[in-house]
C-alpha cells in the first residue's frame, strides 16, 4: 500500500502491495485490452480490473474506488475468495489516502479474514503491513508495531527478501513518529541493505532519511537525501510523488532561509493535492506554507494558510467521527430491536401470569366473597403504582443519559481546545534546531502536569550573546500556559526591541511588564501572579556566564563536585521586594563543566516508599551521579528516575529541566518532565 504519513509535518511512504506504483499507462491500457476479450466469470479479468483500480487511484481516488467496487462485485458473484482479499486490500488503501481510517481498518479486516481462510500467508503479510500503517495514522502505535513486525515475520518465514525493504521502511517511520530518531535511522539503513527494484520504495527510504535529518537540524544532509528521492521518482514521471516530496523539500528550504525556492515548491504541491483530493497532503502543505510566510513575517498570508490547515484537519477528524457515529447508530438500533423483543416476551409472560391469577381470583371470590374482592382491588392498585414508578424511572434514566452525553461532548470540546492550545504553545517555545545552532551539547526535559504547561523555556541569539531563560509561572495547566505565552512575548520585546542586554535589567523590565499587565486600571487592584526563573547570558567565545535569578538557582558540576549558584529570593512579579533590582551575577565556566537548571516540579514531587518530597538536595546529588554519563542518555535517566520515584502518585506540578554544554563544558535544563524533543 502506498501511504501519506506525517512525522512532525510530513513523511511520505509508499508500500507497494503487489503490482507496485509505476502508474504505467501502457500497462493499464494493455490490461484493459486483455479484459475486453474475457468473460465476467474469468478470474484473470477480476485480477486485472483490481490492478487497474489500484494504479488508477494514483490519478483519481474516486475513479479508483469505482473500479475496485466493480471488481468486487464480479468476485462476489463467483465466490472468488482470493480476489475478494486483494480487492478489499485495494479498497483499504484508497480509504487510507482519503483520510477515512475507520473504513480503511474495516476493509483490511475483511481482506484479512479472506486471506486467512484460504491460507495465503503472502497476502496476510501485505494486509498486516497496511493495517500497521493505518493504525500508525490514527496514533495507535502499539497496534501499529504489532502488525508491522508480524508482517516482517511472515515475509522472513516465506523468504521474500524483496519485501524486507518496505517492512523495514514502515518500522523506521513508526519509530520516527514516536520521536526515536536513532531507532528510525537503524531500520532505514536495514532497508537500504535490500535494494528494491520498485523505484517508489527506494525513493521513500531516502525521503524518510531526509525527514530524520530535518528533525535533527541537519539541513544540508536532509536536502541531499530529498534530492536523491526526487531524482528516483523522475523515472516514474509521477506528479503524485514529486508533489509530495516537493512539499518536504519546501519545508527544508524554509528552515534554510531559501524562501523563494520554498514557496515555488509548496505552491506546486498544494495545486496537485487539491486536484487529486489528497486531504492529508493538502492540509500539511498548508501548514508548511503557514510556517514559510511566518518566517517571512507576512503574517496575513501565514494566518490564511493556518486557517486552511485547521479547516482541513478538522474535516479529517469530522469524517472519522461521522463514521464512528454510524457504527454506534447501527449498534444502537440492534440493541433497540433486541430490547423490543425482550419487552414483548416479558409482556407475553405477564399476560399469561395475569390470566392464571384471574382464574385463581374467581375461585377465591366463590369461596371468600368480599375478602377476595378486596384482594383484587389491592392488587390492581399495586400494579398501577408500579407501572407509574417504572415510567418515571425510565424517563429519569433517559434524562440522565442525555445529560451524560452533553457533558461528554462539552468535555471533548474543551479537551480538543486545550490540545490546540498545546500546539500553539509548542510553536512559540524556542525550537531545538535553533538552540542547536548556538549550543552543540544540551538537552531539555519537559513534563507538564496537564496538557499545557506553566513552565517554559526561551532562547535567542542577539548581538554577540546567547540568552537562555527557564521559568516556572504561577499555576499550571491553562492559567500557567497563558502566563508562559505572556512571558515569551515580553522577553522578545525587551531584548529585541528595547535592546536590553544585562540579565538583571531584563528581569527588572519583565517584572514591571507583568505587574502592569495584571493591574486593574479601574479598581487599581493587582494580582500576585508572576514567575520564578533563571536567565543566563552566554558569551560563546569566552565561556563567561552572566545570570540573574528569581527564587531559583543553577547547579554546576565540576571535578565531580556540585556547586549551586544562587539568585535573589523574590519572584519576577508583584512582591514586597518588587522595588529592588535583581542582582547581576558573573561566573567563569571551565572545560568539563556541566550546567543544570530546573524548576520546582522535581524537588517538590511526592514519592518513594514513604511518599515524601524529593527535595533540592537530592536533585543535586542525582545530577552529580548522572553527570558522567553521555549527555544523550542523561535525559532518559532523569525521566526514568522521576517516574520510578513518583510511582502511582499523581504528578503535583509541571517540571522542566535543562542541561547545556557550551563549547568545552556541558549545560542542562530541567523543565516540566516530558521530553520536549518534538516529533
Amino acid at each position: 500500500m502506498r501511504k501519506l504519513r506525517f512525522a512532525n509535518i510530513l513523511t511520505f511512504l509508499i508500500l507497494v502491495c503487489y503490482q507496485g506504483v509505476s502508474q504505467d499507462y501502457a500497462v493499464m491500457d494493455s490490461l484493459r485490452k486483455v479484459n475486453a476479450g474475457l468473460k465476467d466469470t474469468d478470474t484473470t479479468k477480476i485480477q486485472n480490473l483490481n490492478t487497474i483500480a489500484f494504479e488508477y487511484s494514483y490519478l483519481d481516488l474516486d475513479s479508483g474506488m469505482q473500479l475496485a467496487l466493480e471488481a468486487l462485485k464480479l468476485a462476489k458473484a463467483i465466490d472468488y475468495k482470493h480476489g475478494q482479499a486483494s480487492i478489499y486490500n485495494t479498497i483499504g488503501t484508497i480509504y487510507h489516502d482519503e483520510g477515512n481510517y475507520p473504513k480503511a481498518v474495516e476493509s483490511y479486516t475483511t481482506a484479512r479474514k479472506y486471506s486467512e481462510a484460504i491460507g495465503n500467508k503472502h497476502m496476510s503479510g501485505v494486509i498486516y503491513a497496511n493495517m500497521g500503517n493505518t493504525y500508525e495514522s490514527i496514533g495507535d502505535f502499539s497496534s501499529a508495531k504489532f502488525y508491522m513486525f508480524e508482517s516482517l515475520r511472515i515475509f522472513k518465514e516465506l523468504g521474500e527478501t524483496k519485501r524486507f525493504t518496505s517492512c523495514y521502511l514502515n518500522i523506521g517511520i513508526l519509530y520516527a513518529e514516536s520521536g526515536e530518531v536513532d531507532s528510525a535511522m537503524y531500520y532505514y539503513n536495514e532497508a537500504l541493505k535490500y535494494p528494491s527494484k520498485k523505484v517508489g520504495v527506494m525513493a521513500s527510504v531516502h525521503s524518510s532519511i531526509s525527514r530524520c535529518y530535518l528533525s535533527q537540524g541537519k539541513l544540508k544532509e536532509a536536502e541531499k537525501e530529498m534530492f536523491t528521492a526526487l531524482n528516483l521518482v523522475k523515472e516514474m514521471n509521477s506528479d503524485y510523488y514529486t508533489s509530495s516530496y516537493s512539499s518536504t523539500l519546501g519545508e527544508i528550504y524554509t528552515q534554510m532561509g531559501k524562501y523563494a525556492e520554498a514557496e515555488k515548491l509548496l505552491m506546486k504541491s498544494l495545486k496537485y493535492s487539491k486536484q487529486a483530493k489528497l486531504i492529508n497532503v493538502e492540509a500539511n502543505t498548508n501548514f508548511n506554507l503557514y510556517r514559510l510566510f511566518l518566517a517571512k513575517k507576512q503574517y496575513k498570508a501565514a494566518l490564511d494558510y493556518h486557517l486552511q490547515y485547521t479547516l482541513l484537519n478538522d474535516s479529517i477528524n469530522g469524517k472519522e467521527k461521522t463514521n464512528a457515529a454510524r457504527e454506534l447508530e447501527k449498534k444502537y438500533q440492534s440493541e433497540k430491536k433486541q430490547a423490543e423483543i425482550e419487552k414483548l416476551n416479558a409482556e407475553k409472560n405477564a399476560s399469561e401470569s395475569e390470566s392464571k391469577r384471574k382464574s385463581q381470583l374467581i375461585i377465591f371470590i366463590c369461596i371468600g366473597g368480599a375478602m377476595a374482592l378486596a384482594a383484587l382491588v389491592f392488587s390492581i392498585f399495586a400494579v398501577v403504582k408500579i407501572r407509574k414508578s417504572n415510567t418515571q424511572l425510565t424517563q429519569l434514566n433517559k434524562e440522565v443519559l442525555l445529560q451524560k452525553d452533553e457533558l461528554q461532548d462539552k468535555n471533548k470540546s474543551i479537551t480538543d481546545s486545550i490540545h490546540y492550545a498545546q500546539r500553539i504553545q509548542s510553536v512559540l517555545l524556542t525550537s531545538h534546531s535553533y538552540i542547536r545552532e548556538n549550543l552543540e551539547h544540551f538537552f531539555i526535559l519537559n513534563k507538564p502536569k496537564d496538557i499545557v504547561s506553566g513552565d517554559f523555556y526561551w532562547a535567542i541569539r542577539h548581538n554577540d550573546y546567547f540568552y537562555f531563560q527557564l521559568a516556572d509561572c504561577t499555576g499550571h495547566g491553562v492559567p500557567g500556559a497563558f502566563m508562559s505565552l505572556l512571558g515569551i512575548s515580553f522577553l522578545n520585546e525587551i531584548v529585541l526591541e528595547r535592546n536590553i542586554k544585562e540579565p538583571n535589567d531584563i528581569l527588572n523590565h519583565l517584572r514591571a511588564d507583568i505587574i502592569k499587565a495584571f493591574t486593574d486600571k479601574d479598581t487599581n487592584t493587582q494580582m500576585n501572579d508572576g514567575m520564578d526563573c533563571v536567565l543566563c547570558r552566554f558569551d560563546l567565545k569566552t565561556n563567561m556566564l552572566h545570570y540573574a535569578a528569581g527564587n531559583n538557582s543553577i547547579v554546576i558540576i565540576r571535578n565531580n563536585e556540585a556547586m549551586q549558584l544562587h539568585g535573589d529570593k523574590m519572584p519576577v512579579g508583584k512582591s514586597p521586594r518588587d522595588h529592588e533590582s535583581f542582582k547581576l551575577n558573573v561566573f567563569q565556566l571551565e572545560k568539563g563543566d556541566s550546567l543544570y537548571m530546573f524548576t520546582d516540579g522535581f524537588p517538590d514531587q511526592f514519592g518513594g516508599s514513604e511518599g515524601k518530597k524529593f527535595k533540592v538536595k537530592n536533585v543535586r546529588e542525582l545530577l552529580l551521579k548522572i553527570s558522567s554519563n553521555p549527555i544523550e542518555g542523561q535525559q532518559k535517566l532523569l525521566n526514568d528516575f522521576f517516574e520510578n520515584w513518583r510511582g502511582n502518585l499523581e504528578q503535583i506540578d509541571d517540571f522542566a529541566s535543562y542541561r547545556h554544554s557550551p563549547i568545552t563544558c556541558k549545560v542542562t535544563m530541567l523543565t516540566s518532565c516530558a521530553s520536549s524533543v518534538h516529533r
